[in-house]
């Protein structure tokens, strides 16, 4: 029994391979953003399939496209907005706040201020009284 031992199949995978007519220049961003993850990272080379020397004519490449903007460091960020949508975001904050609340709303206002004393008048109205 000892003799029967199961015989291992060894599966062998196939070598991911990059095409060699592909060529890498940072000019050519549609390109360079097949090597770059969502994050901004660079793929490594196991997973790309790319060569060594191949990698790091990626590797320059991205770094330069990064660079002069061709590409940007991650491509996870926000869309900046415009100037004029910028404004009006603002102003429908202020006009959602209402009357004599600040950006920070009125719950300041609730907890009076350490000003205050208990008249209700502000500690500067306290010290003129002295005078």
């Amino acid at each position: 029994m000892a003799n029967l031992k199961k015989k291992r199949r060894l599966m062998f995978r196939r070598k991911r391979t990059l095409d060699p007519s592909i060529i890498i220049d940072y000019k050519n961003p549609e390109v360079l953003k097949r090597f770059v993850t969502d994050r901004g990272k660079i793929i490594p080379r196991r997973i790309s399939g790319a060569t060594a020397s191949q990698q790091r004519a990626i590797s320059l490449a991205v770094k330069r496209a990064r660079y002069l903007a061709l590409i940007p460091y991650s491509l996870a960020h926000r869309q900046e907005r415009s100037f004029a949508t910028e404004m009006s975001a603002i102003a429908s904050a202020a006009v959602s706040s209402g009357p004599g609340r600040g950006p920070r709303g009125d719950h300041y206002r609730d907890r009076g201020s350490y000003r205050d004393n208990e008249e209700g008048g502000s500690v500067e109205d306290e010290n003129n009284k002295d005078e």
